[in-house]
C-alpha cells in the first residue's frame, strides 16, 4: 500500500511539474544556437513560407543569359564540397537546386598556407589574390588589395551580405574589409559600416549592440533591428543591418536563409544594381562536428535559398547567380549503397578538418555561358570573372580601397 501512495504522490509531482513547464509560453527569440528552438518551433511561430523547413522540388530555371549583367548574387556553401551535395540528393530523393544551373566547373581552393580556411578562401573569391589563412583582404605582404563590394561601390552599385554566422564572420568580411586577423570582429564591423554596405543580416549582435558600434550604425544611417518581425519595418532607399542573434544563426532560428534572402533582394533591386553574397555558414560547422543529420539540415536550407533566388532571378533580367563554396569540409564520401540511411556520420573521414579538394561552381543567369567556359578555374578566377562581368556592363573604375 505504501508503496502505491508514493507512486502516485510522485505521479503527482511529475504532473505538476510538466504542467509548469508548459504553461511558460513568455520564452523570446534564442540569442546563440546552443539554445536554438526546434524545427517545430520555428513552423509554428511563423507564417512565412519561407521560414519552414523542408526540401523544395526544384526545377529547370530560365534565365535570360543574352542581356549584360546588372546584378550579381554570390551563394556560398560553406564546406560545401561536391560529395556533401551529391549525399543531399540522397537524402532529398531528387535533385539539389544546383543540379538545374546550366553551367559548372571545378574550383581549386589551396591558399598559400596549404589547405585554406575561409579568410584566405574568401579573399581569394572576393579580391582574386591568393593569400594566408587568417587574412581578410589582404595579400601575404599585409597589403589591402580591392574587395568585390569595394570595386562595385566604384561603379555605384549596391552591394548586401547575408549569412547565418555573425556579419563579421571571415565569408562576410571577405567581400569588403582589410584586416591581417579573421577575429578583429569589431573591426571589421566598422568597416563594413564605414564601406556602407547596404544590406547586412545575419548574427552577431554581440558586435552591433554595443554603446559605441549603435552610434556609428546611427551616424551611417542605418535602419536596425533584432527581430524577424522587424524585416517589414525595413524601408527600400535605406541601409539596413539586421543582427538576428547574440552570436550566429542555425537554420532553426528565424528568420531563415531564404527569408533574409528575399528581404536583401527586395531592398537591394534597383536602377543601380547590385552585389549581394549569401552564405550558408553552418554547413561548415557541422561537417567540422561530423554531425550528418544536422548538416543535412544546413544543406536543405541551402537548396531552398537557392531555389528562390533562382526563381527570383528568373523575374529580373540581367542577374548572374552564382553558387559555390569556400572549401571542402569534413572529406565527405558518399554511401556506395546509395541509400539515404547510409548518410551518416561514417562518411567522414577528415576528422572534422578541411581539405583541399576542388569544389564545384554552378552558373546561371546573364552571360553566364560566356563567362564559364573551362572545366577548371582557381577560386582567385571567380573575382576576375566577376569583374570582367560588371566591367562590361558598366565600365572600369580606378581602384578605390573604402576603409
Amino acid at each position: 500500500m505504501n508503496k502505491k501512495i508514493l507512486s502516485l504522490v510522485l505521479a503527482i509531482l511529475l504532473c505538476i511539474s510538466l504542467f509548469a513547464c508548459t504553461g511558460n509560453t513568455e520564452s523570446t527569440e534564442p540569442t546563440t544556437d546552443s539554445t536554438a528552438p526546434s524545427a517545430e518551433y520555428v513552423e509554428a511561430s511563423t507564417e512565412a513560407q519561407s521560414d519552414v523547413l523542408e526540401w523544395v522540388q526544384c526545377k529547370e530555371y530560365k534565365l535570360d543569359e543574352d542581356v549584360p549583367v546588372k546584378n550579381i548574387i554570390l551563394m556560398i556553401g560553406d564546406g560545401m564540397g561536391e560529395n556533401i551535395i551529391k549525399n543531399a540528393e540522397i537524402v532529398k530523393g531528387s535533385p539539389y537546386a544546383t543540379s538545374y544551373m546550366p553551367y559548372s566547373c571545378y574550383v581549386g581552393t589551396d591558399s598559400l598556407s596549404g589547405t585554406t580556411d575561409s579568410a584566405a578562401a574568401s579573399t581569394a573569391i572576393s579580391c582574386g589574390v591568393k593569400t594566408l589563412n587568417k587574412y581578410i583582404g589582404m595579400d601575404a605582404e599585409e597589403t589591402p588589395v580591392e574587395t568585390i563590394i569595394e570595386f562595385a561601390k566604384a561603379r555605384d552599385m549596391k552591394a548586401g551580405l547575408v549569412a547565418t554566422h555573425i556579419i563579421p564572420h571571415a565569408t562576410p568580411a571577405g567581400m569588403v574589409a582589410h584586416v591581417n586577423y579573421r577575429d578583429l570582429f569589431n573591426n571589421i564591423t566598422k568597416q563594413m559600416i564605414k564601406a556602407e554596405v547596404d544590406v547586412m543580416f545575419g548574427g552577431g549582435r554581440e558586435y552591433t549592440d554595443t554603446e559605441k558600434m549603435q552610434a556609428r550604425i546611427k551616424s551611417g544611417d542605418y535602419s536596425y533591428i533584432e527581430r524577424a518581425e522587424e524585416l517589414s519595418t525595413l524601408e527600400k532607399g535605406k541601409k539596413a543591418i539586421g543582427a538576428f542573434a547574440y552570436f550566429d544563426m542555425t537554420s532553426n532560428v528565424n528568420p531563415s536563409l531564404t527569408t533574409m534572402t528575399q528581404k536583401a533582394l527586395e531592398l537591394l533591386e534597383g536602377d543601380e544594381g547590385f552585389f549581394l553574397m549569401v552564405e550558408a555558414s553552418h554547413i561548415d560547422i557541422f561537417e567540422a562536428q561530423e554531425d550528418m543529420d544536422s548538416t543535412m539540415i544546413e544543406m536543405q536550407a541551402f537548396d531552398k535559398c537557392i531555389d528562390y533566388t533562382l526563381r527570383w532571378a528568373e523575374e529580373h533580367p540581367g542577374t548572374l547567380v552564382l553558387v559555390t563554396a569556400d572549401h571542402e569540409t569534413g572529406g565527405v564520401i558518399v554511401p556506395e549503397s546509395g541509400l539515404p540511411e547510409d548518410v551518416n556520420n561514417d562518411c567522414f573521414t577528415s576528422e572534422g578538418e578541411h581539405t583541399s579538394a576542388d569544389v564545384k561552381l554552378f552558373a546561371a543567369g546573364a552571360q553566364a555561358g560566356n563567362l564559364f567556359t573551362e572545366y577548371k578555374i582557381e577560386n582567385t578566377d571567380i573575382a576576375l570573372i566577376m569583374r570582367k562581368a560588371l566591367n562590361d556592363t558598366y565600365g572600369e573604375k580606378p581602384v578605390t580601397l573604402l576603409n
